[in-house]
């Protein structure tokens, strides 16, 4: 399948804005109490979806993100993840260090390794069921990507830094990160590439009385230590086809590739070409493009979800993805926190634009979404639909409340130069 489309298919890219991730997995149970216990994250919401048939756990440490990181059961264990990495960031090698001790306590943690990649200091490991995750302290530094040298926690911070500095200055292709960011800011600027988003939609201040935000929201369990202080960052997935997959994510949703190439062997992984995609100019990769996808392997991405400026903009994608012989079936959906359209990418993983509301409902919640509609019309029917919805509340309440239960209970995420905690 290629993406390649006539003019009269082709997609002006939206101006979009990494929200979250999700993933399909066996044993949701499992992977909760993993992703809880051991990384932090605080439910604030789970139920079925399906047909009523698997479960579905949202999570976050973020206020501002009802969730960040989505867990959807239903995948046969049977099958390699096709995740390539949920990534995090750290501010310090000291947070990183804090974050290793945690994972190399924690039995159901594997595959723990430390590299240095010029750019970053990275930590990876795996969950229980093999999806593999990153936490990453970012360095002054740029080389082209992939590179890789050893790393070891135990030197301190002035051998480790002095170390990443003579190895990028004696790379071909180094530059300075700040240089590096003005260079991308100018070409995607060019590009229309800079990611956006737009105010949430809806009427902040409506007529009917707001109801009480005095109620508990997020569910925490108990950590064996204090969860790591990481951010959500960025993911990763494998492709079978990755020239078609490049191309996709380019043409149809504006990402530019920033580096491309041969990652050797890590821990368990093996040798495999890698594509980092990014429309942040401080941010080398927000997706990265892992090659060795079984396509007889069911995806392992349940949902990478981009937030997008506008109803308008959202209508005209929904006009122009449907007429592009590379996307599939398209499914709108009011969640009541969003209005959201979702579609396959060419080798099945699912994909969500989302314009976010001035409302919350307690997830899961899905009603049918008709563009059609005006403006207008389509936001006073909502706006009713959310206020008679069990559990309802205004979104900035909800935001308010959640950041006041993740500062009182210590899971409030990371602030870091990649996130907006608020």
């Amino acid at each position: 399948m290629s993406v390649k489309a006539s003019d009269k298919t082709k997609v002006t890219p939206p101006a979009v804005m990494f929200s979250h991730f999700g993933i399909n997995c066996d044993n949701a149970d499992k992977l909760e109490d993993f992703y809880t216990r051991v990384l932090g994250f605080c439910v604030s919401d789970h139920g079925l979806f399906r047909d009523d048939t698997d479960r579905i756990i949202f999570m976050t440490r973020r206020p501002r993100e009802h969730h960040q990181f989505v867990l959807a059961a239903g995948r046969p264990a049977k099958y390699d993840s096709t995740v390539g990495e949920t990534g995090f960031t750290a501010n310090s090698l000291n947070d990183l260090r804090y974050a290793e001790k945690i994972l190399r306590a924690e039995d159901e943690a594997n595959d723990i390794i430390c590299v240095d990649h010029g750019i970053s200091w990275t930590l990876y490991f795996r969950d229980p069921e093999g999806n593999r995750c990153s936490i990453s302290v970012e360095t002054e530094h740029y080389v082209p990507q992939p590179a890789i040298w050893p790393l070891d926690l135990k030197d301190t911070d002035q051998e480790i830094i002095l170390q990443n500095k003579e190895r990028c200055q004696s790379t071909i292709g180094y530059m300075t990160k700040s240089n590096w960011s003005l260079e991308k800011k100018k070409i995607y600027s060019k590009e229309n590439r800079l990611t956006n988003e737009g105010p949430e939609t809806g009427n902040a201040n409506p007529d009917f009385e707001r109801p009480s935000s005095n109620r508990k929201l997020l569910h925490s369990v108990k950590n064996n230590m204090k969860p790591p202080l990481i951010a959500q960052s960025h993911c990763g997935f494998k492709v079978k086809d990755m020239d078609m997959m490049i191309e996709f994510y380019d043409t149809i949703l504006g990402y530019a590739v920033t580096d491309r190439g041969i990652m050797p062997e890590m821990g368990d992984e093996p040798k495999c070409e890698y594509a980092y995609l990014s429309r942040d100019p401080y941010e080398h990769h927000q997706l990265i493009l892992i090659s060795g996808r079984d396509m007889n392997a069911p995806t392992s991405v349940n949902q990478l979800s981009l937030r997008i400026l506008s109803l308008d903009e959202l209508r005209r994608m929904e006009n122009e993805l449907e007429c592009h012989p590379a996307v599939g079936k398209l499914r709108n959906t009011c969640h009541g926190n969003s209005f959201s359209i979702y579609f396959p990418d060419p080798e099945g993983n699912i994909v969500e634009l989302a314009v976010e509301s001035v409302w919350y409902v307690p997830a899961p919640h899905g009603a049918p979404l008709d563009l059609s509609w005006s403006n207008q019309k389509l936001l006073d029917w909502a706006e009713d639909h959310c206020h008679n919805t069990d559990g309802f509340m205004m979104r900035a309440d909800w935001k308010i409340q959640a950041r006041k239960e993740l500062i009182a209970n210590g899971h409030l995420e990371a602030e870091t130069t990649s996130n907006n905690i608020s």
